[in-house]
């Protein structure tokens, strides 16, 4: 019997509800995403308080999250025992939540999405399974699924991902596996299939917060959940960009113009800063449209102020070139630009740097300033420079650069490796520590 943990039906959330193909429905995310996700609850219904904060996880990913009411205001009540769940299934057929997941599919479509992914809690997983049709949905993801029968995996046409707990009854280990052995049995259609060790039924929908074992596991699984749908929507290039080099617009910040893509509303930004080719570069663009599509609020700015380096102007080489753009003043001008993005209720901010851009990411990676900062094929980064860096840095270097060769980024990664306290494993042995000092003095001194 499907007992509490995945029944619980407070409300809860940070979208709102209105009406999508006719049914109340919470939704959350920028209405103008391309992307949509269709969350379909278990028996509790769709006013559940975690499933409405995985709605909006989705959300702040950058997909228009939806979540049903396919129960038209009847969840199953745990407290009414004159109806008990075999009962209360015989008045929600599966086959009318499938057609009005249909209904509320075409709805999506009809305002301009063009992906829409499904994911099924308990209950809902046998809607999903249903909806993994192509022209239906690009992608789908099982979660701790109920009543779903091997034959309906074998129907599977489009990617699904299965996310299972060990300790689950209603979804056992061994049926885990046989849809393991369906999905292996169909190598055009990818899959990915994961057991939570000790988890039980509902874990990702019904945990107690307080609990630090149980909210890891439940996150791991949103993530792994977030990451099926970027593969599916994003990796594998199923989201049309721009011929032009990308799908955002040009807009001012901060005085500058700017290439700017994404949900505006995304607490997430990263400011993407270009080589000395320039922020028009499709290709620099097309890599903002990616970061977009995943959620993040994308700016690629024109630190050149429309005087980018022409390599067809002989009579102005590279270094007369940089002498007119010095390092210093964009640093300046990016702080600006954070700080524009931050005054319109930006969060967290990353930067990216390509090549000359490299060196004023390294300048950004201060605590205030960015919370990650990413290199590619940086030029003129010092050693002493990626020294002082105090946030998380990623440094992506090719074996061929003769910009960047391998030797210089092996003395980065030596300076790096030099400051333990950006290894998050060294941070929790020093904290453990530290808290341990703290409890002896609190045990013998007070």
């Amino acid at each position: 019997m499907l007992g509490p943990p995945c029944c619980s039906n407070p409300n809860g959330g940070g979208g709102h509800v209105e009406k999508v193909g006719g049914l109340d429905s919470y939704v959350s995310g920028a209405p103008d995403s391309k992307l949509a996700v269709l969350l379909i609850s278990g028996i509790s219904g769709y006013e559940s308080p975690l499933l409405r904060k995985v709605a909006d996880k989705l959300a702040n990913a950058g997909y228009y999250a939806v979540v049903p009411d396919f129960f038209y205001g009847d969840p199953w009540n745990p407290e009414n025992p004159d109806r008990p769940i075999p009962i209360w299934k015989k008045d929600h057929q599966p086959d009318k939540t499938v057609e009005d997941a249909k209904h509320i599919i075409e709805a999506l479509k009809g305002k301009g999405v063009s992906s829409v992914g499904a994911a099924g809690f308990c209950w809902g997983g046998k809607i999903a399974v249903a909806l993994a049709k192509p022209g239906l949905t690009k992608a789908v993801v099982l979660l701790h699924a109920g009543d779903v029968t091997v034959d309906s995996i074998k129907g599977v046409e489009v990617p699904i991902a299965i996310l299972a707990g060990e300790l689950d009854t209603i979804c056992p280990p061994e049926r885990v596996k046989q849809y393991e052995h369906a999905l292996a049995a169909k190598p055009e259609v990818d899959s990915f299939v994961k057991l939570f060790p000790g988890a039980a039924h509902g874990w990702t929908v019904r945990y107690n917060e307080d609990d630090p074992e149980a909210v890891k596991a439940a996150e791991e699984a949103h993530q792994d959940m977030l990451n099926w749908f970027d593969n599916v929507f994003i990796l594998m290039d199923q989201v049309a960009l721009n011929t032009n080099g990308g799908g955002g617009h040009v807009d001012k910040i901060d005085g500058l113009d700017t290439y700017v893509t994404g949900p505006v509303n995304s607490k997430l930004a990263v400011l993407v800063i270009s080589d000395m080719m320039g922020y028009e570069s499709p290709l620099l663009r097309k890599v903002a449209d990616k970061l977009a599509n995943a959620g993040y609020y994308t700016v690629v700015l024109d630190f050149f102020y429309g005087d980018p380096w022409d390599p067809e102007n002989p009579d102005r080489p590279i270094p007369s070139w940089r002498k007119d753009h010095q390092p210093d003043k964009t640093v300046e001008d990016a702080k600006h630009i954070i700080e524009a993005l931050k005054g319109k209720g930006v969060s967290s901010v990353g930067a990216a740097g390509f090549c000359w851009g490299g060196k004023i990411v390294v300048a950004l990676s201060k605590p205030g300033l960015t919370k990650a900062g990413v290199l590619l094929h940086a030029g003129d980064v010092t050693v002493d420079s990626i020294k002082g860096v105090e946030v998380p840095i990623a440094i992506l270097a090719g074996e061929l650069d003769t910009i960047c060769p391998p030797e210089r980024v092996k003395q980065y990664e030596q300076a790096l490796a030099a400051k333990p306290e950006d290894d998050p494993e060294a941070v929790k042995a020093a904290e453990e520590a530290h808290q341990d000092m703290l409890n002896w003095f609190d045990k013998y001194l007070k």
